[in-house]
């Protein structure tokens, strides 16, 4: 595994000896350990797709205009995405069980405050703090998952398993909302708390001690391996890029509001790259020879579309529902649900197939092919109304999102485990992030396609030519993984791949 690593231009993992702390616990310990770290992946992207449902009450509710809805989203998506590399650090240079709790704890304390919120401004800042805090149990739970399930085989599916709880949170979420809707949208963030409170507790008390990769390190040098300026620059970066993409669906893509962001956000991207490999070995952020890591163009790629994908179904079909076909939440969220079955029955199987995941030259262009085809349900359905539901938008939510979880538990699976244990915590926040750019490009395109239709969501053209633009895409990135991806090159999987 070693020389694998030195031949492809990772270092050499330095603490890959002996047993750890979380390693040797029992079976029944570790299973409710991940079932912790499970239930913090849900709910940190539930965050996101919850709000697809709740934007219009909350908006109402604090008062938020039109134009600044987009904020009600945003401000969480936004933190989330540029902070992920941040905590991934974090979660490698300290203890990750502290890492972690913390963020678990904080986040049932904010979301509580938020769910008592009657001023908008206090909603947007509390939502970054929350976001903040989220995305610290992220990384934190790759790197203690990758610890406790050293055998690369056992520990693909576990990883599976912690992507396929981010994946069902997409589809689940919106009926949680729906029902919790038929009170108030503050309810949702209330019951959030409730769930968290006992889990953070469980995860207290039966998570042990565990070592950071940089353990022995005095406190001032693992604030000089922190990269704070690498840090700044790419906060800067992605907030300006999602701010950018945020606003072209209200300002347009011509306003000025769209173009300075994410020009200087292009400008910015290069500089942090320069950054990165200036800063010595074990200093930076990202690892020197991470764009010679083994296939991670094609994973790259690959992963970008999937949140595209996602994003632009749920987000669009569950508004035409409640705006154009004058369905409730709870009934454009249970007419969602097949997605939220889907997920759960192929993420099951990726359990019992695990080649699903740990083969995917051939398919993973095969599950972008039904992502195409989903889409190209969604394009023809017309919206879903009456026998299209059936005929349309049911068959393309099995079928999509079939090829959706594989492409999406094997791209999250296979890019943490493409970085090496010393970057463990931040493999997992480089693949959330590229999923989150996707995910925040697609619905900015979708939004400005509605101006191939007549501008309203009511028509149904704008969406149609939308689903031409994400089953294109994914479709593509599919062919490309196909024609470049090299099993050969794929990091060895024998031996423990384990931190001491």
């Amino acid at each position: 595994m070693e020389k694998k690593r030195e031949e492809s231009g990772q270092s050499p993992n330095p603490i890959a000896k002996g047993s750890n702390a979380l390693s040797d616990l029992p079976p029944g310990r570790k299973n409710v350990l991940l079932l912790c770290f499970c239930l913090s992946m849900f709910i940190d992207a539930a965050g996101v797709s919850a709000t697809f449902l709740m934007t219009a009450p909350i908006a109402e509710d604090l008062g938020v205009s039109t134009a600044n809805e987009a904020w009600i989203l945003g401000t969480y998506s936004m933190v989330f995405a540029a902070t992920l590399l941040f905590a991934g650090r974090l979660a490698d240079l300290y203890p990750p069980h502290r890492v972690y709790t913390i963020g678990f704890i904080g986040l049932a304390i904010f979301y509580l405050i938020i769910s008592f919120m009657t001023d908008q401004y206090a909603f947007f800042v509390l939502r970054s703090v929350s976001a903040l805090l989220a995305v610290w149990t992220i990384p934190s739970s790759i790197n203690m998952i990758v610890q406790m399930y050293p055998e690369p085989a056992e520990q693909a599916k576990k990883l599976a398993l912690f992507g396929m709880a981010g994946a069902l949170a997409n589809t689940i979420a919106l009926v949680l909302a729906g029902v919790f809707l038929l009170a108030s949208w503050r309810w949702y963030f209330r019951f959030i708390t409730i769930i968290i409170a006992p889990f953070s507790v469980l995860a207290w008390f039966m998570m042990p001690r565990t070592q950071a990769v940089a353990e022995d390190l005095p406190g001032s040098e693992k604030w000089k391996r922190m990269d704070l300026g690498g840090v700044a620059i790419l906060i800067a970066c992605l907030v300006l890029f999602i701010l950018g993409f945020t606003q072209a669906s209200i300002s347009g893509w011509n306003s000025a509001l769209f173009i300075a962001p994410v020009v200087i956000s292009v400008v910015l991207l290069p500089v942090f790259i320069i950054w990165e490999q200036k800063m010595p070995h074990g200093y930076s952020l990202l690892p020197h020879a991470v764009w010679k890591f083994p296939n991670i163009f094609p994973l790259i790629l690959q992963a970008s579309a999937i949140f595209m994908w996602f994003a632009c179904a749920q987000l669009r079909i569950a508004t035409f529902f409640q705006v154009a076909l004058g369905d409730s939440a709870i009934l454009a969220a249970v007419k969602l649900l097949p997605m939220g079955v889907t997920a759960l029955i192929v993420g099951t199987l990726s359990q019992a197939m695990p080649w699903l995941i740990t083969k995917p030259r051939f398919v993973q262009p095969v599950a972008a092919a039904l992502c195409f085809a989903g889409s190209m349900l969604f394009a023809f359905s017309n919206g879903g109304g009456g026998s299209d539901y059936w005929k349309f938008m049911f068959t393309g939510q099995i079928i999509g999102t079939a090829g959706g979880m594989i492409v999406f538990i094997g791209m999250n699976t296979s890019i943490i485990q493409a970085f090496p244990l010393e970057y463990a915590g931040i493999g997992g926040s480089f693949a959330n992030i590229i999923f989150q750019v996707g995910g925040v490009i697609g619905i900015a395109v979708q939004s400005g396609l509605l101006g191939t239709g007549n501008g309203t969501i009511q028509d149904w053209e704008g969406s149609k030519n939308s689903y031409f633009f994400t089953g294109a895409y994914i479709m593509l990135t599919g062919l490309i993984f196909l024609v470049w991806y090299k099993p050969s090159k794929a990091p060895a999987v024998t031996g423990p791949v384990v931190a001491a």
